[in-house]
């Protein structure tokens, strides 16, 4: 199990990876998964699994990722942290649309690493992104469990 600092070290190191061809939702995270769809939620697992901390389910979608997350004891609705698996509603309908990997949390926003969105995109555009995202937008999150820093670790980021 890795701590929130090395998963977003794998997050992080995919930031501008993008679909090839454009549009055709292949990427290296749906060919990992076995499934060539949108791939936001792809993307998510296959950090998770590189960094090597369990979630609630393997799947590809954000309604069956929120529903185990829920099952599991590990749904949060607010006070999020990096390394949460925030997941979004667009349309405000109780429906999940998209998710991301919480990196920063401001007072009303956060930003997030993201799979598949685009400038003009939010939800199927092909990237691999950094994304600030209003706190009104996310239905809630998935908190994995992580290993704690060292205080050798700690010391030296502070």
């Amino acid at each position: 199990m890795a701590t929130v600092d090395a998963l977003l070290e794998i997050a992080r190191a995919e930031l501008g990876t993008k679909e090839s061809p454009a549009g055709s939702n292949r990427v290296k995270y749906s060919a990992w998964y076995g499934l060539t769809g949108p791939w936001c939620v792809m993307f998510v697992e296959w950090c998770y699994c590189y960094a090597q901390v369990e979630l609630p389910i393997r799947t590809a979608s954000c309604s069956a990722l929120r529903s185990a997350a829920q099952s599991a004891g590990m749904w949060i609705t607010g006070g999020y942290q990096p390394g949460d698996i925030v997941i979004y509603d667009w349309g405000r309908d109780g429906i999940p649309d998209h998710c991301g990997i919480v990196e920063t949390v401001g007072g009303s926003s956060v930003v997030a690493i993201e799979g598949n969105p685009a400038v003009g995109n939010d939800s199927n555009g092909g990237e691999v992104m950094r994304r600030t995202r209003t706190l009104s937008q996310i239905i809630g999150a998935v908190r994995p469990k992580f290993e704690e820093a060292s205080m050798e670790t700690q010391e030296v980021q502070a």
